[in-house]
């Protein structure tokens, strides 16, 4: 089978360390009782309004820096929407076409190379987090509960373009990341207490010349093990499909650490499904020169 190449982009969703959400002045705290710090903005309460937390802009332009991405100078807000539980106003806080960083890139020396691998970035965007849902903690009954304390947290979305090309890849990436956000200390990027997630984005080609194939999103990657198993169990399903005549439907799944297989989540949505518009409560943001030079010069090394 190895005239297949496998093409990977990851969607890395890195939780920042601000004592308050990104826009209220909800306190978060990690492993808190349920739903102790939801106040009105994090509950979607008629009349309350969001308010950018001032040190979320300085953390994020702190990371896209770091990963030398384009500052935008002139960026805004969208309501992306979807009807989730844990998602009490009905549409999340995030950023659509006026991100704040584009570009940048990773490099990383995978063992017993001779040469560094370079990963580009697509894209950075700051947005709220969801809360949580526990499942079946109701005395054996199928029960979910609803924990909304990590609503509002405030969250960078870093996409790669698909430049990956193996899960090894994947791995050293991610590990790279997760040491430039640390060492700038805008993270504690504890996957397994899910300050830092990860989607991947996979599909195979017939060769490095072909055109992309079709993709298939796996969601919500919290160990670097995982993330390892579940691309090479969707790169090994990807083409026992096309060897016997199926095709691949772009659909989101689940990584079962347990099976240690993806199970189908939905089929996959396009951006005009979540019906995108600029958010009415929050102004467009111009980030001045002189931030980013006051963020540049109180960057750790």
């Amino acid at each position: 089978m190895s005239h297949y190449e496998p093409v990977i982009g990851l969607e890395v969703h890195c939780q920042l360390k601000t004592r308050t959400k990104i826009f209220s002045s909800d306190p978060y705290l990690y492993g808190a009782a349920a739903n102790t710090q939801a106040g009105p903005v994090t509950l979607g309460l008629p009349g309350a309004l969001p308010v950018l937390n001032e040190e979320v802009m300085e953390m994020a332009l702190t990371a896209a820096l770091a990963l030398e991405c384009e500052i935008n100078r002139h960026t805004r807000f969208d309501r992306k929407h979807y009807f989730y539980p844990d998602l009490p106003k009905g549409y999340q806080i995030s950023q659509y076409d006026r991100p704040y960083a584009t570009g940048g890139k990773i490099s990383f020396r995978k063992k017993d190379a001779d040469k560094d691998t370079t990963i580009r970035i697509h894209r950075i965007h700051m947005e709220e987090d969801a809360g949580k849902l526990l499942h079946g903690q109701g005395g054996g009954e199928a029960v979910s509960f609803v924990d909304l304390n990590r609503a509002g947290v405030p969250l960078l979305e870093i996409v790669s373009e698909p430049d990956l090309r193996s899960s090894e890849d994947a791995y050293y990436y991610l590990q790279t990341l997760r040491s430039i956000l640390r060492a700038v200390e805008v993270t504690d990027g504890n996957m397994e207490m899910g300050s830092l997630r990860c989607d991947a984005n996979v599909s195979v080609r017939k060769g490095p010349d072909a055109p992309f194939g079709t993709r298939v999103e796996i969601k919500n990657l919290n160990s670097f093990k995982a993330v390892r198993a579940a691309i090479d169990y969707q790169i090994e399903e990807q083409i026992a499909l096309i060897e016997s005549g199926q095709k691949i439907v772009q659909s989101t799944v689940l990584w079962d650490a347990d099976k240690r297989e993806t199970r189908l989540m939905r089929t996959k949505e396009n951006a005009e499904d979540y019906r995108y518009f600029p958010d009415p409560d929050l102004p467009e943001f111009v980030i001045e020169e002189d931030l980013i030079e006051k963020v540049k010069k109180e960057m750790p090394e």
